[in-house]
């Protein structure tokens, strides 16, 4: 057993009881280290919690996905198109067309 006298003193945070507000309006009091807490959800809006089929996109994910996904097939496209440029203003002549080109 470890004895008071063993641990060492002003090392450890000061616990703080402090009222959490949640996106939904509830609010609650625990204890933390931290001196305020914001949630998302809590135990009142929840899903989980509330047993309704809700969905959370609390920091917008979806549409951050949806941005990346629109500007990576618009890289491609933009890709594409100068690959095509290039490929027909950098046209080297074959031998077949130098041979047609000097028997007309």
């Amino acid at each position: 057993m470890l004895s008071s006298q063993s641990m060492k003193k002003g090392i450890h945070p000061k616990l703080n009881t402090i009222t959490v507000k949640c996106a939904c309006g509830n609010t609650f009091e625990t204890n933390s280290i931290l001196e305020r807490l914001v949630t998302d959800s809590c135990s009142k809006c929840h899903p989980f919690f509330t047993g309704k089929a809700t969905f959370v996109d609390a920091e917008g994910r979806i549409d951050k996905f949806n941005r990346k996904k629109n500007l990576a097939s618009q890289t491609v496209k933009n890709k594409n198109i100068v690959k095509k440029e290039e490929n027909s203003s950098n046209y080297k002549q074959s031998l077949k067309d130098i041979f047609n080109q000097t028997n007309n």
